[in-house]
C-alpha cells in the first residue's frame, strides 16, 4: 500500500469527526480526491476547509495542494493489484507457512512504521546527543526492548539505566532533571506504570521521547518527542507478535543516528568495550 494511505490508515482512529470523514474518503478514492478544489472536496466529503488543512498538516504538508499531488502519486500506486497472500495463521500452516507469513508480517511492519517517520527523529537524536543522561522506560516484552538500548547505549560510556523494577523506575525518573532524556517504550501508550514515570521525569525537565502507536493516549500528554509504529498485525490473542520489531528498527536507528554524528567521540569507548567482551570469549 502506498506510504500516504498506510499513514492515514494509522492515524484514523484518533482523528476528529470532521477530519475522519476526509480521510475516510480519501482512502477509498484518492485519485477522485486529487481532482478537486479544496472547496469541493469540503462539499462533497461533508467536512470544512479548515478541517482540511487541519488534516494537511497534522501529516506534514504545507497546505492542500501538496496532499493533492501525494494523492496522485497515491492513485497511481494502487492501481497496481495487492499480494493477496493471507498473513493470517491458520490451524493447517506448515513451518514453511509461517516462516513466510512471519517474514511477510515483520516486513510489513517496518514499511508501515517508515512511512510514519518525520523530522522527529532528528528532534530524538538531536535530544539524545546533548544529553547527560539517558534512561529507558518500558515493562512486560517492551523492557527487553528498553535494555536491549540500554546495553548499546552503555557500550558507549553514557550515563543511562533500564530498570525492571517499578520502583526503581520512578527513582531514577525523580532524579532526572533538564539535560536528561527518558525515552519509553509502550506499544498501547496506557501502561501505567510507564506513563507515571514519563510524567514525573517531565515534571524534573527531563526531555521526553516514547515510542508508541499513533492515537490519543496518556503517555503523549507527557511526550515531547513521539515517534510512531505501525503494525502488520500477526497477532496469537492479543500480543501483537510484530511490535517489538518496529521498536528495535527505531531504537536502532536513534543509535546509530547518534553514532554517526558523534563518531569520533565515541570510537575509542567502543573500541575498549570490544576488548573487554573479547576477553571472556572462549579461545
Amino acid at each position: 500500500m502506498n506510504d500516504l494511505l498506510v499513514k492515514i490508515n494509522l492515524l484514523m482512529p484518533g482523528l476528529p469527526r470532521a477530519e475522519k470523514t476526509f480521510a475516510e474518503a480519501l482512502v477509498e478514492n484518492p485519485e477522485a480526491i486529487s481532482n478537486m478544489t479544496l472547496a469541493k472536496a469540503a462539499r462533497e466529503t461533508g467536512s470544512s476547509d479548515a478541517s482540511i488543512i487541519r488534516f494537511c498538516k497534522r501529516l506534514g504538508y504545507h497546505g492542500y495542494s501538496d496532499l493533492k499531488h501525494a494523492c496522485i502519486i497515491a492513485a497511481v500506486e494502487t492501481e497496481k493489484p495487492d499480494d493477496p497472500y493471507d498473513e493470517n495463521l491458520g490451524d493447517s500452516d506448515s513451518m514453511k507457512d509461517i516462516i513466510k507469513k512471519v517474514f511477510i508480517s515483520n516486513m510489513q511492519t517496518l514499511q508501515n512504521t517508515m512511512a510514519m517517520a518525520d523530522e522527529n527523529y532528528q528532534k530524538a537524536v538531536d535530544a539524545l546527543k546533548e544529553a547527560k543522561s539517558i534512561h529507558f522506560f518500558g515493562v512486560g516484552d517492551a523492557f527487553a526492548a528498553c535494555q536491549f538500548a540500554f546495553m548499546k547505549f552503555c557500550r558507549l560510556g553514557i550515563a543511562s539505566s533500564a530498570e525492571s523494577d517499578i520502583m526503581m523506575q520512578f527513582t531514577r525518573a525523580n532524579n532526572m532533571g533538564p539535560g536528561d532524556v527518558a525515552l519509553a517504550v509502550s506499544y498501547e501508550g496506557r501502561s501505567r506504570n510507564v506513563v507515571q514515570a514519563m510524567a514525573i521525569a517531565k515534571k524534573r525537565g527531563a526531555t521526553t521521547i516514547c515510542i508508541t502507536k499513533m492515537n490519543k493516549t496518556p503517555l503523549l500528554k507527557y511526550t515531547d518527542i513521539p515517534l510512531y509504529i505501525g503494525i502488520s498485525d500477526l497477532s496469537v490473542g492479543r500480543d501483537k507478535v510484530t511490535r517489538r520489531v518496529a521498536d528495535q528498527f527505531i531504537l536502532d536507528v536513534l543509535y546509530l543516528g547518534y553514532i554517526n554524528q558523534k563518531k569520533s567521540d565515541y570510537a575509542k569507548s567502543l573500541k575498549r568495550s570490544q576488548i573487554a567482551i573479547d576477553f571472556n570469549k572462549i579461545k
